[in-house]
């Protein structure tokens, strides 16, 4: 890319396009419910000690999965 597009100023004297009532309204009624969304915090979920013993199985289960298949590859070369 050359480095007149990157450093040259902004046009200013191009028409300025009016936007409309319905479109500002939108725009401000959109990031009202973004700010709002981020704002309202969700309680998590509590997840008993059964359900997370078994996500850490299953974790160490693909880890060696993935740990044998390398091996196997690499033997197999």
């Amino acid at each position: 890319m050359s480095t007149k597009t990157t450093t040259r100023p902004p046009d200013t004297r191009a028409l300025r396009c009016r936007v409309s009532l319905a479109d500002r309204i939108a725009l401000r009624i959109g990031m009202s419910l973004i700010i709002w969304s981020r704002r309202t915090r969700s309680e998590r979920p509590e997840i008993d000690v059964a359900t997370l013993a078994r996500l850490d199985r299953e974790r160490r289960q693909r880890e060696i999965d993935w740990l044998t298949q390398g091996a196997a590859m690499r033997m197999w070369r």
